[in-house]
């Protein structure tokens, strides 16, 4: 599955924009590579690859975008193995030291000398919008490059009313409460990651890897006022494949691990229809957990 992490932010407006419409609003800002000189280049790739022209791939009222960001790689290291060659040379040329902001426009100039046989790389998000639960998700677990992405899709239809996915009690005290007790919500149970940190010393942290959480040594922790701010949790535990993911306290899905989509996409699939079965997949599986999640960390707030 393609969706590794999952951080969501919550429509303040239903959405009612057709798959077409949102397509053409989109190939405006369609993705193209990095100019010799550019820097970086940012835009909207088709869902389903080079071969396809559309910008929206719709399944079961899903809606999949996928954003491209393509930058060079020129590192720092690079400019200043050249610079004091290039500063001596002009200080001889002009007879005398160069002023600071004569040194810095250098610098710039021979960056942008560099910047053509820079190397190229490129990263893709993934952007899920869940007309049906009001959603926006992104498949990434800083909440940066998720703004990056609502900010590029904003500037593509113009407006977008959205605010981060929040919960109406505080969901370190919820995830402490959890580990604590050892008591979760039906359907949940606790997986062998978690995250404990002091509330006043960020720097007194203690982590847990693959181990039960009802130790003493989790408790120790605790005890020593320790809250948990990353915890994994499995859900539809008694399922040949459950669903498993790290939930933090600013409410981002890591590590998310999904049931294989292989028994309703067989090998000999097409690429459209594997991605079908995928998108399929994930849009009911997160619903149905966001069915149990949200809820049991009191539920979505209003504001």
């Amino acid at each position: 599955m393609w969706y590794r992490n999952l951080r969501a932010w919550h429509l303040a407006t239903p959405w009612d924009l057709p798959a077409p419409e949102l397509d053409q609003r989109l190939q405006a800002s369609a993705f193209a590579p990095c100019a010799p000189g550019q820097a970086d280049s940012m835009g909207w790739e088709a869902p389903l690859g080079d071969e396809a022209d559309e910008l929206v791939h719709t399944v079961a009222g899903y809606l999949l975008l996928r954003a491209r960001i393509q930058e060079r790689i020129l590192p720092a290291s690079a400019v200043n193995e050249l610079l004091p060659e290039r500063l001596a040379t002009a200080e001889r040329r002009e007879g005398r030291k160069l002023r600071a902001a004569e040194r810095r426009e250098l610098a710039e100039d021979l960056r942008a000398e560099l910047l053509p046989k820079a190397l190229l790389r490129s990263q893709r998000n993934w952007l899920l919008i869940d007309p049906q639960a009001n959603l926006i998700m992104v498949d990434s677990a800083t909440a940066a490059r998720g703004e990056a992405m609502l900010s590029m899709l904003r500037g593509s239809l113009g407006n977008l009313p959205v605010r981060p996915l929040a919960f109406a009690q505080p969901l370190d005290a919820t995830l402490t409460h959890w580990v604590r007790s050892g008591k979760l919500p039906d359907g949940l149970e606790l997986g062998g990651w978690c995250d404990l940190e002091h509330p006043e010393d960020t720097a007194n942290k203690v982590r847990f890897r693959a181990q039960p959480l009802d130790e003493d040594d989790v408790a120790a922790a605790l005890d020593r006022g320790l809250r948990v701010t990353a915890l994994e949790l499995c859900w539809d535990a008694g399922a040949e494949e459950p669903l498993r993911c790290v939930l933090g306290e600013d409410g981002a899905l890591r590590r998310l691990k999904l049931p294989s989509a292989e028994a309703a996409a067989g090998e000999d699939e097409s690429a459209a229809a594997r991605l079908d079965a995928d998108l399929a997949l994930l849009g009911m599986t997160l619903q149905r957990f966001f069915a149990v999640l949200f809820p049991a960390l009191g539920g979505v707030a209003e504001s």
